[in-house]
Protein backbone atom coordinates (compact mmCIF):
# COMPACT_ATOMS: atom_id res chain seq x y z
CA UNK A 1 0.00 0.00 0.00
CA UNK A 2 1.38 3.50 -0.97
CA UNK A 3 4.34 3.98 -1.87
CA UNK A 4 8.10 3.30 -0.40
CA UNK A 5 8.53 6.51 1.72
CA UNK A 6 5.27 5.85 3.13
CA UNK A 7 5.07 3.90 6.21
CA UNK A 8 1.54 2.25 6.00
CA UNK A 9 1.81 -1.75 4.57
CA UNK A 10 -1.71 -2.71 4.62
CA UNK A 11 -4.91 -2.52 5.73
CA UNK A 12 -6.49 -5.87 7.56
CA UNK A 13 -10.14 -6.92 9.45
CA UNK A 14 -9.91 -8.84 12.30
CA UNK A 15 -13.02 -11.71 12.96
CA UNK A 16 -13.85 -12.06 16.57
CA UNK A 17 -15.65 -15.62 17.62
CA UNK A 18 -17.06 -15.74 13.79
CA UNK A 19 -19.46 -13.15 15.27
CA UNK A 20 -17.87 -9.40 15.73
CA UNK A 21 -15.71 -7.89 12.59
CA UNK A 22 -13.33 -4.57 12.94
CA UNK A 23 -12.21 -3.44 9.42
CA UNK A 24 -9.72 -0.67 8.86
CA UNK A 25 -6.85 -1.75 11.00
CA UNK A 26 -3.92 -0.57 9.56
CA UNK A 27 -0.17 -2.14 9.52
CA UNK A 28 2.14 0.93 10.22
CA UNK A 29 6.32 -0.06 9.58
CA UNK A 30 7.45 2.29 12.81
CA UNK A 31 10.84 2.95 13.72
CA UNK A 32 11.00 -0.44 15.99
CA UNK A 33 9.26 -2.41 13.46
CA UNK A 34 6.05 -3.25 12.58
CA UNK A 35 2.82 -2.38 14.77
CA UNK A 36 -1.02 -2.18 13.94
CA UNK A 37 -3.36 0.84 14.72
CA UNK A 38 -6.63 0.45 15.47
CA UNK A 39 -9.91 2.40 13.19
CA UNK A 40 -9.49 6.15 14.34
CA UNK A 41 -11.63 9.35 12.68
CA UNK A 42 -10.31 12.18 12.67
CA UNK A 43 -11.67 15.09 15.97
CA UNK A 44 -14.31 17.21 15.15
CA UNK A 45 -16.01 20.65 16.13
CA UNK A 46 -19.46 21.92 15.62
CA UNK A 47 -20.49 24.62 13.54
CA UNK A 48 -21.36 27.68 16.08
CA UNK A 49 -24.32 28.14 13.34
CA UNK A 50 -26.29 25.20 12.70
CA UNK A 51 -24.46 22.98 14.76
CA UNK A 52 -22.94 20.33 12.16
CA UNK A 53 -19.93 18.47 13.01
CA UNK A 54 -16.90 19.61 10.93
CA UNK A 55 -13.21 18.26 10.84
CA UNK A 56 -10.87 19.83 12.98
CA UNK A 57 -9.13 23.13 12.47
CA UNK A 58 -12.19 23.80 9.99
CA UNK A 59 -12.22 27.49 8.77
CA UNK A 60 -15.61 27.33 7.46
CA UNK A 61 -18.93 25.45 7.96
CA UNK A 62 -19.53 22.02 5.64
CA UNK A 63 -23.62 22.40 5.82
CA UNK A 64 -23.90 26.12 6.25
CA UNK A 65 -20.85 27.77 4.90
CA UNK A 66 -20.12 30.01 7.74
CA UNK A 67 -16.68 30.52 9.39
CA UNK A 68 -15.76 28.76 12.58
CA UNK A 69 -13.90 30.34 15.18
CA UNK A 70 -10.07 29.00 15.36
CA UNK A 71 -10.80 28.98 19.01
CA UNK A 72 -13.22 26.09 19.37
CA UNK A 73 -10.17 23.66 17.33
CA UNK A 74 -7.54 25.48 20.22
CA UNK A 75 -10.05 24.39 22.54
CA UNK A 76 -10.18 20.51 21.31
CA UNK A 77 -6.71 20.21 20.66
CA UNK A 78 -5.53 21.34 24.47
CA UNK A 79 -3.82 18.77 26.15
CA UNK A 80 -4.14 16.57 23.21
CA UNK A 81 -1.06 15.58 21.01
CA UNK A 82 -3.25 13.52 18.36
CA UNK A 83 -6.43 15.26 16.29
CA UNK A 84 -7.72 11.14 15.91
CA UNK A 85 -9.71 9.06 18.39
CA UNK A 86 -9.98 5.34 17.71
CA UNK A 87 -13.38 3.98 16.78
CA UNK A 88 -13.00 0.71 18.58
CA UNK A 89 -9.63 -0.82 20.57
CA UNK A 90 -8.80 -2.62 23.11
CA UNK A 91 -8.52 -1.79 26.93
CA UNK A 92 -5.68 -4.59 28.31
CA UNK A 93 -2.50 -4.12 26.68
CA UNK A 94 -1.83 -8.00 26.99
CA UNK A 95 -5.23 -8.94 24.50
CA UNK A 96 -3.82 -5.54 21.96
CA UNK A 97 -0.41 -7.53 22.11
CA UNK A 98 -2.43 -10.78 21.32
CA UNK A 99 -3.83 -9.00 18.56
CA UNK A 100 -0.83 -7.86 17.09
CA UNK A 101 0.41 -10.89 17.11
CA UNK A 102 -1.85 -12.74 15.47
CA UNK A 103 -2.23 -9.76 12.65
CA UNK A 104 1.34 -9.82 11.97
CA UNK A 105 1.99 -13.54 11.52
CA UNK A 106 -0.87 -13.11 8.70
CA UNK A 107 1.20 -10.60 6.95
CA UNK A 108 4.19 -12.38 6.59
CA UNK A 109 2.59 -15.94 5.93
CA UNK A 110 0.53 -13.42 3.35
CA UNK A 111 3.87 -12.45 1.47
CA UNK A 112 5.82 -15.93 1.82
CA UNK A 113 3.07 -17.38 -0.18
CA UNK A 114 3.26 -14.66 -3.09
CA UNK A 115 7.43 -15.56 -3.43
CA UNK A 116 6.59 -19.52 -3.22
CA UNK A 117 4.03 -19.21 -6.20
CA UNK A 118 6.48 -16.43 -7.87
CA UNK A 119 9.33 -19.21 -7.29
CA UNK A 120 7.33 -21.57 -9.20
CA UNK A 121 5.99 -19.99 -11.38
CA UNK A 122 9.65 -18.74 -12.71
CA UNK A 123 10.65 -22.41 -12.17
CA UNK A 124 7.93 -23.93 -14.74
CA UNK A 125 9.63 -24.25 -18.36
CA UNK A 126 7.91 -22.49 -20.68
CA UNK A 127 7.33 -24.09 -23.87
CA UNK A 128 7.50 -22.21 -27.13
CA UNK A 129 5.25 -23.06 -30.05
CA UNK A 130 5.69 -21.89 -33.22
CA UNK A 131 2.52 -20.36 -34.37
CA UNK A 132 2.23 -21.78 -38.77
CA UNK A 133 -1.03 -19.67 -40.02
CA UNK A 134 -3.02 -21.23 -43.06
CA UNK A 135 -1.80 -24.23 -42.73
CA UNK A 136 1.92 -23.59 -43.89
CA UNK A 137 4.88 -25.54 -42.29
CA UNK A 138 7.86 -23.29 -41.08
CA UNK A 139 11.55 -23.98 -42.77
CA UNK A 140 12.86 -26.27 -40.22
CA UNK A 141 10.15 -28.42 -40.72
CA UNK A 142 10.57 -28.40 -44.53
CA UNK A 143 14.24 -29.19 -44.16
CA UNK A 144 13.75 -32.08 -41.99
CA UNK A 145 11.15 -33.59 -43.71
CA UNK A 146 12.53 -36.07 -46.13
CA UNK A 147 12.05 -35.43 -50.03
CA UNK A 148 9.96 -37.58 -51.57
CA UNK A 149 10.16 -37.45 -55.31
CA UNK A 150 7.45 -36.26 -57.88
CA UNK A 151 5.44 -39.30 -59.63
CA UNK A 152 3.78 -37.84 -62.96
CA UNK A 153 0.06 -38.83 -62.32
CA UNK A 154 -1.02 -41.70 -64.66
CA UNK A 155 -3.22 -40.91 -67.82
CA UNK A 156 -6.91 -42.01 -68.12
CA UNK A 157 -7.56 -45.10 -69.31
CA UNK A 158 -8.75 -45.18 -72.73
CA UNK A 159 -10.04 -47.41 -74.96
CA UNK A 160 -8.57 -49.35 -78.19
CA UNK A 161 -8.05 -47.21 -81.06
CA UNK A 162 -10.01 -48.79 -84.54
CA UNK A 163 -8.35 -48.19 -87.66
CA UNK A 164 -9.54 -47.88 -90.96
CA UNK A 165 -9.00 -50.29 -93.01
CA UNK A 166 -9.65 -49.12 -96.87
CA UNK A 167 -9.97 -51.99 -99.82
CA UNK A 168 -8.67 -51.72 -103.52
CA UNK A 169 -11.66 -50.84 -104.79
CA UNK A 170 -12.17 -47.89 -102.20
CA UNK A 171 -9.00 -46.49 -102.72
CA UNK A 172 -9.58 -46.19 -107.02
CA UNK A 173 -13.14 -45.02 -106.83
CA UNK A 174 -11.65 -42.21 -104.30
CA UNK A 175 -8.93 -41.28 -106.62
CA UNK A 176 -10.92 -41.30 -109.66
CA UNK A 177 -13.83 -38.96 -107.67
CA UNK A 178 -11.53 -36.58 -106.78
CA UNK A 179 -10.35 -37.04 -110.49
CA UNK A 180 -13.76 -35.85 -111.88
CA UNK A 181 -14.11 -32.78 -109.00
CA UNK A 182 -10.84 -31.26 -109.82
CA UNK A 183 -11.90 -31.30 -113.69
CA UNK A 184 -15.38 -30.44 -113.20
CA UNK A 185 -13.93 -27.33 -111.25
CA UNK A 186 -11.52 -26.31 -114.33
CA UNK A 187 -14.75 -26.34 -116.77
CA UNK A 188 -16.80 -24.20 -114.30
CA UNK A 189 -14.34 -21.91 -114.18
CA UNK A 190 -13.63 -21.41 -118.27
CA UNK A 191 -17.23 -20.73 -118.77
CA UNK A 192 -17.52 -17.95 -115.92
CA UNK A 193 -14.68 -16.88 -117.68
CA UNK A 194 -15.93 -16.74 -120.91
CA UNK A 195 -19.25 -15.29 -120.15
CA UNK A 196 -17.54 -12.61 -118.01
CA UNK A 197 -15.50 -11.74 -121.79
CA UNK A 198 -18.87 -11.79 -124.25
CA UNK A 199 -20.99 -9.90 -121.58
CA UNK A 200 -19.03 -6.82 -122.46
CA UNK A 201 -19.17 -7.28 -125.80
CA UNK A 202 -22.17 -5.26 -127.86
CA UNK A 203 -24.62 -8.09 -129.54
CA UNK A 204 -23.68 -9.26 -133.35
CA UNK A 205 -25.31 -7.62 -136.33
CA UNK A 206 -27.40 -10.01 -138.31
CA UNK A 207 -30.11 -9.56 -140.90
CA UNK A 208 -33.17 -10.37 -138.18
CA UNK A 209 -31.54 -8.20 -135.53
CA UNK A 210 -31.36 -5.27 -138.60
CA UNK A 211 -34.75 -5.67 -139.76
CA UNK A 212 -32.81 -6.34 -143.73
CA UNK A 213 -34.22 -9.33 -145.92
Amino acid sequence: VGSRDDKLRAFCSVTFDDCFVVRDIRIIDGNKGLFIAMPSRKLSIRCPGCGFKNVIRSQYCNNCGDSIPRALSEEVERGRTKLHADIAHPILTEFREQIQDQVLVAFDQHFEKLDREQEESEQQPVEVVAATGGGAESEEQRESAPSVPSTPSAPRPRGPAEEEKFSPEDQSSQQESGEAEFLGKEAEQEESSEGEKTAGLPPPEDNFSSGLF
